[in-house]
């Protein structure tokens, strides 16, 4: 048996986290005495460096705990999920850094904006006649029809640019439904709307307007001038009565079911 003291120096832990441990019944001692000595066995040194390894890399103590106590089958799960969790932290990481190291002082044309929660969208499809200076008209349109099927939406507009024709712009007008609306919607027609669950997500963004006629190729510019990929399909944000609309381009997806 060895000490607190001992045994903080064959795992490398200080003795004030092996009571913080104790304290969470993560790691008892094997053996307390009356005096309130601690004294922990030799074949509880691979499970001190364990719970200090996975603490280490950002595992919390509650994981640990399920970890410990769990089966072969559910560590594995547990591994996995944690394996998913540390690519899309190590990701985030790279992208912070490829946006810092792309930023000048003064100029800030490109953001980062992240969904945290995954968005229940339900996109209707427009064919719009150029020139298009406005997606006002199809909005509404979109969003009086939810209305009159008493599905109840929140936030702004996103559209979807699916095709551009010789005389027209097919788009798709979305709208966020409200969580309680969103359970069982009722499109307008089978043929004309259709679900979308978007999962949190980390958009970079570019402002635009409909007389920047060079958007587009700005924002591919920035793409590659910041080392960013594109991770789906673009969406653009429009305001009611705003002249400024937001593109916005997923790079990754911030969190695993």
């Amino acid at each position: 048996m060895m000490s607190i003291a001992q045994f903080a120096e064959r795992t490398g832990m200080v003795p004030s986290a092996l009571r913080f441990y104790e304290s969470k019944g993560i790691l008892v001692p094997a053996e307390r005495l009356e005096n309130g000595y601690r004294y922990y066995g030799f074949h509880q040194i691979h499970e001190a460096k364990l719970v200090n390894s996975l603490r280490q890399s950002g595992i919390s103590l509650g994981d640990i705990r399920c970890f410990l106590e769990a089966e072969e089958s559910t560590r594995s799960e547990l591994l996995a999920r944690w394996r998913r969790e540390a690519e899309a932290r190590l990701l985030s990481v790279q992208i912070a850094s490829q946006y810092l190291n792309g930023m000048e002082p003064g100029r800030g044309s490109l953001h980062l904006i992240n969904w945290e929660q995954p968005l229940t969208v339900i996109w209707q499809p427009f064919l719009v006649d150029k020139p298009v200076n406005t997606y006002s008209r199809e909005m509404k349109q979109a969003a009086a029809r939810l209305h009159d099927l008493n599905i109840r939406t929140q936030g702004s507009s996103l559209i979807k640019v699916m095709d551009s024709l010789p005389h027209a712009v097919l788009i798709e007008v979305g709208y966020q439904i409200c969580t309680e609306s969103s359970r069982k919607p009722t499109p307008p027609t089978p043929s004309e709307a259709y679900l979308e669950s978007i999962p949190p997500t980390l958009f970079v963004s570019v402002d635009s307007s409909w007389e920047d006629t060079f958007a587009c190729m700005r924002t591919i510019r920035f793409l590659q001038k910041f080392g960013f990929e594109p991770a789906g399909k673009r969406l653009e944000r429009h305001y009611p009565d705003s002249p400024i609309f937001e593109i916005m381009i997923p790079v990754m997806q911030t969190r695993f079911s």
